[in-house]
């Protein structure tokens, strides 16, 4: 089963405010929330960890280029 994130526990997770969260997925830069109901939206935790994941690629990326 997959686990979904509220927008207080992605915000907790990759340790910026809430609204930041709305401005990076708006941007394309973090994973859009899924709708859960009509009031409702959440994350997948896979998406989220996937997202992690590639910001520390992109550190190890250019910890070797330097």
């Amino acid at each position: 089963m997959k686990q979904v994130l509220k927008i207080k526990e992605v915000a907790e997770e990759i340790n910026v405010s809430v609204p930041q969260v709305y401005k990076l997925a708006k941007e394309g830069r973090f994973p859009k929330p899924i709708k859960l109901g009509e009031r409702g939206s959440g994350w997948l935790r896979t998406e989220v960890d996937d997202w992690l994941q590639s910001r520390v690629e992109v550190r190890d990326s250019e910890v070797a280029n330097a």
